[in-house]
């Protein structure tokens, strides 16, 4: 895939997320972008970022769903921008 399609396709899912969504996405690039410049092995860092994320998961920081709301969301692709 080319880069410009590839914009264009990350545009697109970026526009249906939430404010908070899109502030814990800026800060895993954010956080990739600078321990890959500061010379990290890729793969530490790709750990390092899973576990960064479920430790927030774990603490409740950010939006989650029930059960029910997920089943929902399956079910109506209408409702699917709150992931």
């Amino acid at each position: 895939m080319t880069a410009p399609l590839l914009d264009n396709e990350f545009m697109k899912y970026w526009s249906k997320l939430t404010i908070v969504e899109k502030e814990s996405l800026l800060s895993v690039a954010k956080n990739y972008v600078q321990l890959k410049e500061e010379g990290h092995d890729t793969d530490e860092l790709r750990k390092q970022l899973i576990m960064e994320e479920r430790e927030k998961y774990l603490k409740a920081d950010g939006k989650s769903h029930t059960w029910d709301e997920v089943k929902d969301m399956a079910a109506n692709k209408e409702k699917r921008n709150g992931i």
